[in-house]
């Protein structure tokens, strides 16, 4: 169970999310995953297993940041 968000923005061609996966914070803890996210062809999908929602604020806001530097508009959607 969790809140999954589709991070929406144009992915350039040949993007490399290496570097913003060294800046999220450690996805787990003892009570099993507290964040997961993908990237896909349209953007970042992201799901909060609602473990620590202040750890999972911290990753969401740096993917948001990310997608930020690469596209004028980014969109937040529930699927």
């Amino acid at each position: 169970m969790g809140i999954e968000y589709k991070i929406r923005f144009e992915v350039p061609p040949r993007y490399d999310h290496s570097a913003v996966a060294g800046r999220l914070p450690t996805a787990a803890d003892a009570a099993g995953a507290i964040y997961g996210y993908e990237l896909e062809a349209d953007g970042y999908y992201f799901i909060d297993h609602l473990v620590d929602p202040a750890i999972a604020a911290v990753a969401f806001r740096r993917l948001v940041d990310e997608a930020l530097r690469h596209s004028d508009l980014v969109q937040i959607l529930e699927p």
